[in-house]
Parts: C-alpha cells; sequence; structure tokens
C-alpha cells in the first residue's frame, strides 16, 4: 500500500514537472524562435521570473517522492518498479544539472536585459538555451514515461 501511494504521488509531481518541457515542444519552441528580440526577451524572462517561484515545489517534490520510490523499489522485489524508478531518478538528477548548469546561467544574463536594451548576439543565448532545454525535454519524458510504465506493468 505505501509503494502505491509513493508510486501515486510521485507521479503527480512529475506531470508537473514534465508538463513544461512538454508544452515547449508542443508550441513554445518554434513560437520562441520566430519572436521578435525584445518579444522573447519580455517572455523569457516573465517566464524565468514565474519559474523561479513557482517550479521548485514542483522539482523538490519531484525529487522527494522519486528518492522515496526508488528506494522503496530496491528494497521490495519487483524488478520492474525498480528499473522504471531508477531510470525516472537518473533522468530527473539529468535534468536538473542540466538546469543548474546550463539554462540558470543563461536565464541570469537574459534577466538583465530588456526589451529596448539586449546584445547583438541574443539569438545565440536564445538557441543555447533551446538546445540545452531540449536534451532536458529527452531526460524528463524518458523519466516521466518510464515511471508510468513501471505503475502500469508491474
Amino acid at each position: 500500500m505505501l509503494t502505491n501511494l509513493v508510486l501515486f504521488i510521485a507521479l503527480v509531481f512529475f506531470s508537473l514537472t514534465v508538463s513544461q518541457p512538454l508544452f515547449y515542444w508542443m508550441a513554445l519552441r518554434n513560437t520562441s524562435r520566430n519572436l521578435s528580440a525584445s518579444a522573447y526577451i519580455e517572455m523569457r524572462n516573465q517566464i524565468d521570473t514565474q519559474m523561479r517561484s513557482r517550479g521548485p515545489v514542483a522539482y523538490y517534490g519531484t525529487l522527494i517522492f522519486s528518492l522515496i520510490l526508488a528506494i522503496i523499489a530496491f528494497t521490495g522485489d519487483d524488478p520492474v518498479l525498480r528499473i522504471a524508478s531508477f531510470t525516472a531518478l537518473l533522468g530527473l538528477v539529468t535534468d536538473i544539472a542540466l538546469m543548474m548548469k546550463g539554462n540558470v546561467p543563461i536565464n541570469k544574463t537574459i534577466q538583465v536585459w530588456t526589451p529596448e536594451l539586449y546584445p547583438s548576439d541574443w539569438q545565440d543565448y536564445r538557441d543555447r538555451w533551446l538546445r540545452i532545454f531540449g536534451y532536458r525535454q529527452i531526460a524528463l519524458c524518458i523519466s516521466f514515461f518510464s515511471l508510468l510504465a513501471g505503475a502500469v506493468f508491474r
């Protein structure tokens, strides 16, 4: 019963965390590539401000419950859940590392720009941000779908 509860909570938190990259994949990636510099900077800074205030709750919850689930799975006798929880945790840690090493520093740089005052190579920053975020999307989607498959096929 405890395993099912932790798995459910982990999936809820993972769904919150993975919703951002899925939405970027569906709409925002191409949209951000087609925006002018001033529109992109304004959008990026607004999203960053919201994510800095709301994102940690989703990420900390996902990390905590993924870790608890991995511990439970590794002490239990369900090999499917063990593999799924390990894969989910590994992908989440990969996402967080890429975010902290790649996207967060770029966000901090862009935060000081204004729609009127920005460097001429602003597109390089945007493209680098999107490339790193693309790797994060892959890591998070593998994590989430692995955990989902573990829940269904265990």
